[in-house]
């Protein structure tokens, strides 16, 4: 007898956290997670051309958005506006750099954002340090995460300025949160939730006794708080403060060009346009800051520095006031315009999966021969690097009806599953949940609890069999092979040594007692694309010489040398993290010029 994942109880049940779960795949994708789905560069939203971009002509095999547009003439510029600081978008670090600014004496500062207010997404923060993980008793080794970033990233990295994250984010989210001082209150994560009031809490802490985590090949660090009901009313707060000091806001109204004579000297301004078309320029006597993002939605940067990755169908939620995302690379293409240099590449695509039922826990995987493939105990961006190589981009996760004794030996982090807590208990070890299955109801049969459910549409795509060949013809892969890859990973984990991958013992689980449960996983998603500006330690962006071009500076996804080849896992949130980070470092910077 076989049974489809939903007649074995695989119904929609309540899920403590952002696990591997397609219930919260919008929410996961706005945390800087990317949840599983399919998808290519079709069905992903382009960016929408400038009016300046427009004007211009590529040459041959010269990507549009390399080329310099014709200089807005001054005959168009409807009105100047003077400022001494213009920052060039409203998200997370741009107005941490306002609000660090003015706090620091700044005056005359010009925010210019394309959307009809400011932006944000998730509820992710990422630091070392701070009270509250002192207050736990949390201490990391700063150098250990920087460490291990370099190392996933392929040592591209420039580590002085995951330095400065590294050094000062602990500082940087109390002064976050010192803006909403007495509006929100710390708690565990397993204590109730009305979905509205603000609460801080961490996030993949604690780690379960058994995970033994000092053998971790990809560590992850107890580095990132929630802020709820996300990062929104926090924001807000640093908002009301920028405003209060004068700080101008011009939303709906798109930066164009930077304004630097001859692209010579320093950068003197930047010309913008507003809903209506019209053309204004405003003057910065001191410094510009680039802070408007990333490009994942611009399908011409994409396929031209990650052609890789340009088939990912790109999930990033914030929209302008024309209704296109926002993340088009404009403080990239405007400041190459005027001589600034693009990092060098790869660029790292946030494209981590999220995996199955149970996460990115370590279990058994095959690809759709039914073959293993890799050492199934790795993140979820490694998985995805080799689920891109497979064939039809497919695996299969695979586990046995003990499951929920054996997610208790993994690691708390991106995407993992570690507690399976029967309905009505409390999360184990005063546990902060956010890796906790909650089973509401037993399945029919008394046996199997049920898992958060997989949809497409109505129809649940998991498979459940009691026997391994009434399993294959459900996979609808070979059943022979499938047969001889399990036993003879059955055949490792006894001998307690996988001679084929190399995953460590405590991590292998035979197949062996039904109900079996098989979920394939596909292709995953994208939400931004990190690929930035070179700059110095102190934010200033470099030209193609490497020499500093005076009054321009930029920051978070803008910003290069921080993240390349891959978004790395190690610190979750930490994009956020940097952002604050150093928002608030460069907004001292500006200042005291």
């Amino acid at each position: 007898m076989t049974a489809s994942f939903s007649e074995r109880g695989f119904s929609r049940r309540a899920f403590l956290g952002l696990g591997a779960t397609a219930a919260v795949a919008a929410g996961a994708g706005l945390a800087g997670c990317s949840p599983q789905a399919s998808g290519d560069a079709s069905s992903k939203s382009t960016a929408s051309a400038s009016a300046a971009t427009g004007t211009a002509s590529a040459g041959a095999g010269t990507p549009s958005f390399l080329t310099a547009p014709d200089a807005i003439a001054e005959s168009d510029i409807k009105e100047t506006i003077e400022a001494d600081i213009v920052i060039v978008g409203a998200g997370f670090s741009g107005i941490s750099a306002a609000r660090s600014a003015v706090e620091n004496g700044a005056k005359n500062i010009v925010v210019v954002e394309k959307a009809k207010t400011w932006q944000y997404r998730s509820n992710q923060v990422g630091c070392i340090g701070g009270k509250i993980q002192e207050d736990l008793g949390i201490d990391i080794d700063k150098n250990a995460v920087v460490g291990q970033i370099m190392k996933e990233c392929g040592y591209r990295p420039n580590q002085r300025i995951l330095k400065l994250w590294a050094d000062n984010s602990g500082e940087a989210f109390d002064w976050y949160l010192a803006a909403s001082e007495g509006q929100y209150v710390v708690e565990a994560e397993s204590d109730a939730y009305d979905g509205e009031s603000m609460s801080v809490r961490k996030m993949h802490w604690p780690h379960p006794a058994e995970a033994n985590v000092a053998e971790d090949f990809y560590p992850i660090f107890d580095d990132c708080q929630i802020c709820l009901p996300d990062n929104g009313p926090y924001i807000q707060n640093m908002v009301d403060i920028c405003e209060e000091a004068g700080v101008q806001f011009m939303y709906s109204t798109f930066a164009r060009q930077l304004v630097r004579p001859n692209n010579t000297g320093r950068v003197e301004g930047v010309i913008v346009e507003d809903e209506n078309g019209d053309y204004k320029k405003i003057t910065a006597s001191k410094a510009v800051l680039l802070a408007s993002g990333d490009y994942a939605s611009n399908t011409e940067m994409m396929s031209y520095y990650v052609p890789w990755s340009d088939r990912f169908m790109s999930i990033f939620p914030n929209t302008d006031a024309k209704g296109e995302k926002t993340n088009t690379g404009d403080g990239q293409q405007m400041g190459m315009w005027i001589g600034a240099k693009m990092e060098d590449g790869p660029h790292a695509p946030m494209t981590h999966h999220l995996g199955g039922p149970l996460g990115m826990d370590a279990f058994l995987l095959v690809d759709v021969n039914g073959d293993r493939f890799m050492n199934e105990d790795v993140g979820g961006q490694p998985f995805q690097n080799q689920l891109s190589r497979l064939p039809k981009k497919t695996a299969w996760q695979i586990f046995d009806s003990k499951w929920k004794d054996q997610i208790k030996y993994m690691d708390t982090g991106h995407g993992n599953v570690n507690w399976y807590v029967e309905s009505g208990s409390e999360v184990p070890n005063g546990s902060y949940g956010k890796n906790a299955y909650i089973s509401e109801e037993d399945n029919e049969d008394g046996n199997t609890p049920g898992f958060t459910s997989y949809f497409e549409g109505d129809k649940a795509v998991g498979v459940t069999a009691n026997s391994i060949a009434e399993l294959a013809k459900l996979m609808e892969v070979d059943e022979a092979a499938l047969t001889a890859t399990i036993e003879r990973y059955n055949e490792l984990a006894a001998a307690g040594n996988d001679e084929d991958f190399g995953k460590r013992a405590d991590r292998m689980f035979p197949i062996e007692e039904g109900p079996f449960y098989a979920y394939p996983l596909t292709d995953t998603v994208i939400l931004v694309n990190m690929g930035g500006l070179q700059t110095d330690v102190d934010f200033n962006v470099l030209d193609t010489e490497d020499e500093t071009i005076e009054g321009l500076y930029a920051v978070g996804n803008t910003q290069g040398g921080r993240f390349l080849v891959d978004y790395p896992l190690p610190a979750p949130g930490i994009s956020h993290g940097m952002a604050l980070t150093h928002g608030m470092l460069v907004g001292r910077i500006l200042a005291k010029l």
